[in-house]
């Protein structure tokens, strides 16, 4: 009888074990599926924060792109404005022909009314014939020359400055590798001055017309002079 008993308390003893076996089994499987879940819910919701966090700053980087486009778009008009608003070269010059007249003391107010009444369809009679003046010098003994066109309408005269000969001193002739003054006399006693190296260019504008003189060297001493008149 004992040898039995003791057979059956064997049996429960290693049922015992097996259900404890089972039990810790379950308890370790649950506790890695517990694990796991918490992993996998905990990885989720990071990975649900990190996409709204890069949701919201592609936002704000399109925005701040976007502002920078029409940043961008309103400066690139705002450069175009302005570079229409540049004179071009040609009007570069005409304002330092202006500024040049301004400063020889001829009023503004003129030469706007003047420009003003320019058209573009501008009739130009032909050249006038050459005429030829003496261009005097400091050293010159010749009487100081002068060329007149339209009836002594305006009157031109001339200085330079001597030729030097091969011993460097000043000859009687004007040297026409210098800068030479042309004095246009108007009526009225009214002078215009233009300075420059031959050939040499100036207008006049005397009421609704423009004269254009063009001075050229001519023989020694002189120079040559023809004038276009045009309608403005």
């Amino acid at each position: 009888m004992s040898l039995g008993l003791a057979h059956r308390k064997e049996l429960q003893k290693r049922r015992s074990q097996r259900i404890w076996s089972f039990i810790k089994i379950i308890l370790f499987l649950a506790i890695v599926v517990g694990s796991s879940y918490l992993a996998f819910d905990t990885g989720q919701d990071i990975a649900l924060r990190n996409l709204a966090y890069n949701k919201d700053k592609f936002e704000q980087q399109s925005t701040e792109l976007e502002n920078m486009r029409l940043e961008l778009g309103n400066t690139e008009a705002a450069l175009d404005k302005i570079q229409k608003l540049l004179p071009t070269i040609a009007i570069q010059d005409l304002l330092m022909v202006i500024n040049q007249k301004a400063a020889d003391g001829i009023p503004p107010e003129r030469m706007g009314t003047l420009i003003a009444g320019m058209s573009q369809d501008t009739q130009c009679a032909d050249p006038s014939q050459a005429k030829r003046f003496v261009i005097s010098t400091p050293v010159s003994q010749q009487t100081a020359g002068a060329a007149s066109f339209y009836r002594g309408l305006i009157t031109v005269t001339g200085k330079g400055s001597p030729t030097l000969n091969e011993d460097g001193n000043p000859e009687a002739w004007f040297d026409p590798a210098q800068q030479i003054t042309a004095t246009f006399t108007l009526p009225g006693g009214e002078a215009q001055k233009a300075t420059g190296i031959l050939p040499l260019y100036h207008s006049v504008i005397l009421q609704d017309k423009e004269y254009r003189f063009t001075l050229i060297p001519g023989r020694r001493s002189f120079a040559d002079i023809t004038v276009i008149s045009c309608a403005l």
